[in-house]
């Protein structure tokens, strides 16, 4: 059995236009000589290049057992339609005998992962990796994440005037993987506070697989918070409908055509895309909110050359 434990942070990018690929790989550049990714179809999609930080702490498993771990965790940004940003953390954790630190050189061979010093509950510490609070993380991934999103939007490059003020939401998973698994079984939480959990147990899949997955569930997650919040905040049925328009408007201009579940991922995540919607019903969720503000413009044109005048709903 493998665990791999991983965080992502999504935020909408401080910037008041989407941002072209050339900027893109200017913002994302962290490291100096690495080449950021960037794709164009179906959806501009920009990777900066992996980043590694150093950690030896404390595992903390459910039952409250901790047991020592080092090695390093891996980090990335990325940028999807120039407009969404995402601070992602992701560490494989492998126990190993004999109790012994090695030098640092022996774990930076190895990105991504940490050895702990002893036995470990693998599934107890993804339980408790997945039950802590929005402020605490396993291995300081929160930090990480944090950490990497600050400095693009940091970066001299945006004008930090965004069109879209959202909450930044977090995304914690963990993913048990064994040869002896058929199939994938996956459970998606929303927590208060803007956090998420996915648990995933699942076969023999590659790690990079895995966080492409829940990056994509984590920026889908965001953008429906996001489309929910201004539909909330627009007053509809309050307003007039001109007003409720200019409110609904940013959702118009730049979240709506963002919208493509699991279109740069494979078979695997198409399949999980496939529960998801069965029972939370993202893309259900989706699409009834951007019916309802097809509805509102509709009305809002229908009405604009009408005098205003007060009918009653009910005879």
């Amino acid at each position: 059995m493998v665990l791999v434990l991983g965080e992502v942070q999504t935020a909408a990018l401080r910037h008041s236009g989407s941002v072209p690929r050339e900027l893109a790989e200017g913002v994302l550049a962290l490291l100096a000589g690495e080449r950021v990714r960037v794709s164009e179809r179906p959806i501009s999609h920009a990777v900066s290049p992996h980043v590694l930080t150093g950690v030896d702490c404390r595992i903390a498993a459910r039952s409250g057992a901790r047991v020592r771990g080092v090695g390093t965790l891996m980090g990335r940004v990325c940028l999807t339609g120039g407009r969404v940003l995402q601070g992602s953390a992701v560490v494989r954790v492998e126990p190993i005998g004999g109790g012994h630190r090695q030098a640092w050189s022996h774990y930076l061979t190895r990105p991504g992962v940490v050895e702990t010093l002893g036995r470990i509950d693998l599934p107890g510490t993804a339980a408790a990796h997945l039950a802590a609070d929005r402020s605490s993380s396993t291995m300081g991934m929160g930090a990480v994440c944090n950490r990497l999103i600050a400095e693009v939007q940091g970066s001299s490059l945006l004008d930090r005037r965004p069109p879209v003020r959202a909450r930044r939401t977090v995304l914690r998973w963990a993913a048990l993987t064994d040869t002896d698994t058929e199939g994938v079984r996956v459970r998606f939480t929303v927590h208060e506070d803007g956090l998420r959990t996915v648990r995933l147990l699942l076969g023999q899949v590659a790690v990079a697989d895995i966080v492409e997955l829940c990056e994509d569930l984590a920026l889908h997650d965001w953008l429906l918070t996001a489309l929910v919040s201004i539909i909330e905040q627009s007053r509809i049925g309050v307003d007039e409908p001109v007003q409720i328009i200019h409110r609904l408007r940013p959702a118009v201009d730049h979240l709506l055509h963002l919208w493509m579940p699991a279109a740069r991922l494979g078979g695997f995540a198409l399949s999980v895309w496939e529960g998801l919607d069965g029972r939370p019903g993202l893309s259900r969720q989706w699409e009834a909110s951007v019916r309802r503000i097809r509805d509102q413009i509709a009305m809002a044109a229908a009405l604009a050359h009408r005098p205003a005048e007060a009918v009653p709903l009910f005879r």
